[in-house]
């Protein structure tokens, strides 16, 4: 049986890629975490998932949680305490750090037949340097340099471009509609044009596992390819309607400046405004790559993942 090695298998889209191929059986799983013992590593146990120790700042780690891999699924996550320490570049840094560690060690094993990167767009190449976006441009940077440092690997290589996280809305502060006393409404306050569109994941704990799933059994088809889990494209204001349909409230929505974001929500503030701003000009993630897109259709889940609405609904306690 093939042996599939998740990375951030604890998290949301690690933890996506293991409950789909849970559900398939069709592969080995072995889930890499910074600590076995936790509770997550060990409800993986519980599930009959192999759990090995490994650390994304430690190639060496890497090389034997790798070892015997037929494929492997890698991501990394931003850094916010990072970020509000030591700044958006900072943390950016540390990720590209990661991604080629582990783009080093899979380059190592032997055995690997499809390396599967969680990646976002180009935000400062694709803008000719105006509109930067740390969290997105290290991981590009980080798959730049494997193209050219680990051609081999990089020719096994299929990436995937998360959109935004529908739960943002229940989970991220900042994302979420705010009550404004004495006027029965919530307002969001967001630093960018309301036209402007939005690249939705829907629910990421689903989406992500799903597609993954359909690009290991394309095999060599997805190779090089680029996968973008996108389930719709909806104007902020779009957003903001939805919102108001599951959660029964009124909501309008009010754009802020950068200045004034940042002042609300710290460096952090910097970080979600740059993406916007960046969004407003390049909403369409497709026309980013369009050489290399490997649509939904085409790997056979168009209509299978889950938008929008329906994920709100899911969470629809958490709305407010």
């Amino acid at each position: 049986m093939p042996l599939v090695v998740v990375l951030g298998a604890t998290g949301c889209q690690g933890g996506s890629v293991v409950a789909a191929l849970r559900e398939n059986q069709k592969w080995q799983i072995r889930a890499v975490t910074r600590d076995p013992n936790s509770s997550a590593a060990k409800r993986l146990l519980d599930q009959g998932v192999e759990v090995v120790a490994g650390n994304a700042d430690d190639e060496s780690s890497l090389v034997q949680a790798f070892e015997g891999a037929t494929a492997i699924f890698a991501m990394t996550s931003f850094d916010w305490h990072v970020v509000m320490s030591e700044g958006p570049s900072a943390a950016g840094e540390k990720e590209k750090k990661q991604l080629l560690n582990m783009a080093r060690a899979a380059a190592r094993t032997k055995t690997l037949q499809h390396y599967v990167m969680s990646s976002l767009p180009p935000a400062s190449e694709s803008s000719d340097g105006r509109r930067p976006v740390p969290h997105f441009d290290y991981k590009h940077a980080a798959f730049r340099w494997m193209e050219e440092s680990l051609p081999d690997l990089a020719s096994k290589t299929t990436r995937i471009w998360v959109g935004w996280y529908s739960s943002n809305m229940a989970h991220l502060p900042m994302m979420k509609p705010s009550p404004l006393p004495g006027a029965d409404t919530h307002v969001w306050m967001v630093p960018s044009k309301a036209e402007a569109l939005l690249p939705i994941a829907g629910d990421v704990d689903y989406n992500v596992g799903v597609t993954v799933q359909s690009i290991l059994e394309a095999g060599a088809k997805a190779y090089g390819k680029l996968a973008i889990v996108v389930t719709e494209y909806l104007t902020m204001l779009d957003v903001v309607h939805t919102w108001e349909s599951v959660s029964a409230k009124r909501a309008v929505f009010v754009e802020v400046s950068d200045a004034t974001y940042r002042q609300i929500w710290g460096i952090a503030g910097d970080e979600v405004a740059s993406q916007l701003r960046w969004s407003e000009e390049f909403g369409h993630w497709e026309q980013l790559d369009p050489g290399h897109v490997l649509s939904l259709s085409e790997l056979g889940i168009e209509g299978k993942l889950r938008g929008f609405q329906q994920t709100l609904e899911s969470m629809k306690s958490h709305l407010i």
